[in-house]
């Protein structure tokens, strides 16, 4: 029966995964190579083997070949079932579900989720805006990435020091390729040299969620540093380093950097981290926000003893992301204070004189 169920249905099948009249390109392998070996039982070996000899001596595990062949045209059949069923529901959420459940177990979408770059992606291999790679891209980034993040926020007191908590629905990732050239992705939590963020950071906003409105939805972006000496109440206060508002991404398009806006949507303009002498490590909170409309341009705002919990209640905004480096005076710091004409930074001793 299973056998005469695969036969009777092969011409309906073999439409579904390999017809891209409706579908994107990039649910395909775009490897020519990679794609006859799957398909057309090359006896050149895998592609992913370099040398020549070692693809000419390698033999499948017995009988793989014809299983392959067998689930690939089961599961093809059940891609079809769900697509027909998408072609009748009329609930949108349910309509992109039953897409991702028909193209999930494509072995090609695995493919070419698994073995390319899922940050600095190429959207003709993992294209964003096609819901299966967007439902892989959240599952890839809750698996490691949203717990380091988390686990970061909270053990470096991120959370609750400048808002009191966070659900992380987009990944977030910073570098700082204009300065050094450095073209490095910064992990939480990680301590960099003044030198390195001496000029305005690459932001990188992924979003996941299907029912967002990618046309519509705008942005602001802070980043605040919450570790600002405070000698008159003998405590710290948060400082404001950097706010755009009013940016808008896409799926794919999502790199946010001096390319990207202009004069209206800086709230303030960068101030890099200049710590002072022996007043430590300090943290430097990046926090991403959908704005629920667009935002009227406002007076400047006041970078010392900067409020963002009130700052983001009065707006109205919705964290939908975060990141935190660190920094601490390095030999680099007075360099970086004589670019932005900032004043000498002071030096702290453990014993506070008598004045």
């Amino acid at each position: 029966m299973l056998r005469r169920s695969f036969h009777s249905s092969r011409t309906l099948a073999q439409q579904t995964w390999s017809d891209f009249s409706r579908r994107s390109a990039s649910l395909g392998v775009q490897s020519k190579a990679v794609k006859k070996y799957l398909f057309e039982n090359s006896k050149t070996g895998p592609p992913s083997l370099k040398k020549r000899s070692s693809r000419l001596k390698y033999e499948s595990p017995e009988h793989m070949d014809e299983m392959f062949k067998m689930a690939y045209e089961y599961l093809q059949l059940r891609a079809q079932q769900k697509y027909d069923a998408q072609a009748s529901e009329s609930d949108a959420a349910r309509k992109v579900q039953l897409e991702v459940e028909a193209e999930l177990h494509n072995p090609e979408v695995k493919y070419n989720f698994q073995f390319h770059d899922k940050r600095e992606n190429n959207p003709a291999v993992i294209d964003y805006t096609q819901p299966v790679y967007r439902h892989l891209g959240r599952k890839h980034w809750e698996s490691y990435g949203q717990m380091l993040l988390m686990q970061r926020l909270e053990t470096l007191a991120v959370i609750p020091d400048t808002l009191p908590t966070l659900e992380p629905r987009a990944d977030v990732q910073i570098k700082f390729p204009f300065s050094t050239g450095v073209n490095k992705w910064v992990e939480p939590g990680e301590v960099v040299s003044t030198n390195v963020t001496s000029m305005e950071p690459a932001i990188k906003i992924q979003e996941f969620d299907h029912s967002l409105d990618a046309e519509q939805q705008l942005y602001t972006i802070l980043i605040v540093n919450p570790d600002v000496p405070d000698l008159e109440a003998n405590t710290y206060s948060t400082s404001l380093c950097f706010g755009l508002q009013n940016i808008k991404i896409a799926y794919n398009d999502n790199l946010v950097d001096p390319r990207r806006y202009g004069p209206e949507n800086v709230l303030a303009s960068y101030l890099p981290p200049v710590p002072e002498k022996n007043a430590g490590t300090q943290r430097f909170a990046v926090w991403v926000f959908r704005q629920p409309g667009p935002l009227p341009a406002g007076d400047a705002l006041s970078r010392e003893h900067f409020d963002i919990r009130a700052f983001t209640a009065l707006h109205g905004l919705d964290a939908v992301g975060a990141h935190v480096w660190r920094s601490a005076w390095d030999s680099n710091t007075a360099a970086v204070r004589e670019l932005y004409r900032l004043p000498p930074g002071r030096v702290f001793h453990r014993v506070r004189a008598n004045l």
